[in-house]
């Protein structure tokens, strides 16, 4: 039996009918989770991506445009223009880069937002070992440090190599001044790609009073006039601009943002579905109980739900006693 024929499955399941959502498609591979729908055992193909699969969702998609365009010339980073977003969990041991990118001079980008000082740069030189390797390409990495951060080690020397990534210090950057700036360029109905930048990152910079800092942030965004620039905006502000601040702000920050942009209310339906699909994978273990309990092979039970034939073993054994 292969996992793509719903014949094969409808053959050993008590029910022959399927929902109206069942889909095929040629990409596999494909797991299924099973549940009780109408009182019958039905299955439910949901697509299985491993850690290492590119996962180009609305926020990367958007960001790429975000920090492009000489974007991050706003806060010193210079040359740079992506073209695609990369895979951001890494093979062996599964290792996690925040943000990872392919740029025109296909050479990679590797951006770091961090709001704690790092201590060493072990941690970014194996990530950028892990990109390298994978991808075949020469790495530029660039360390974005909030406002309560002064100072980091740019340079790791391991005797047999020498690591460098470019250090941002956002505390060396006027918050203040940077909203004076997109609210003078707003009022002259001009547009900068630096002004992305400037609205997104103002709350993660030296400013006078952040209270008051995130009002003024709050009513800027919808004065962006073109739909397309707003929603970039409000993609790095999602990513950039909330690492700081409080629940409540965040929340009202989400809130604001859902009401003058499209991606912002598509991320919150994306987020939902992310819960949903968390919650099919921790009830697999239930799913493959019921199954059991109902008579059905461990072999198909293993298929279905993606569990070891020697786990689903123990468990019909416990059943049976």
């Amino acid at each position: 039996m292969t996992l793509s024929s719903k014949e094969a499955i409808a053959e050993r399941s008590p029910s022959k009918e399927f929902p109206p959502h069942w889909s095929e498609t040629s990409e596999g591979p494909y797991a299924m989770c099973v549940r009780d729908w109408q009182s019958q055992i039905c299955a439910v193909y949901y697509r299985q991506r491993g850690g290492a699969v590119a996962k180009q969702d609305t926020l990367m998609k958007a960001l790429t445009k975000s920090l492009s365009s000489g974007a991050l010339e706003a806060v010193g980073v210079y040359g740079v223009e992506l073209t695609e977003s990369l895979p951001t969990e890494l093979p062996a041991n599964t290792l996690r880069v925040d943000m990872a990118w392919r740029m025109q001079d296909n050479l990679l980008f590797h951006l770091e937002f961090q709001s704690k000082r790092e201590t060493d740069l072990h941690r970014f030189l194996e990530y950028d070992v892990r990109l390298a390797r994978h991808h075949k390409k020469k790495i530029r990495t660039v360390v974005l440090y909030h406002a309560s951060v002064t100072m980091a080690p740019e340079e790791l020397d391991i005797g047999t190599a020498q690591y460098r990534v470019e250090n941002v210090f956002l505390s060396n950057l006027d918050g203040n001044a940077a909203l004076d700036e997109v609210t003078r360029h707003l009022q002259a109905d001009e547009w900068h790609p630096e002004d992305r930048l400037r609205l997104a990152l103002a709350l993660s910079m030296e400013v006078r009073d952040r209270e008051q800092a995130f009002e003024r942030v709050l009513a800027l965004v919808p004065k962006v006039s073109d739909e397309t620039e707003r929603d970039l905006v409000v993609a790095a502000l999602l990513t950039f601009g909330d690492k700081e601040l409080g629940d409540a702000q965040r929340e009202r920050l989400r809130k604001e943002l859902r009401k003058v942009s499209k991606i912002a209310q598509e991320l919150r339906e994306e987020g939902r579905e992310e819960g949903r699909e968390v919650g099919r994978e921790e009830g697999r273990a239930e799913v493959a109980r019921t199954m059991l309990a109902k008579g059905m092979d461990v072999a198909l039970v293993s298929e279905v739900t993606g569990l070891p034939v020697e786990e689903l073993e123990q468990l019909r054994k416990e059943l049976s006693n």
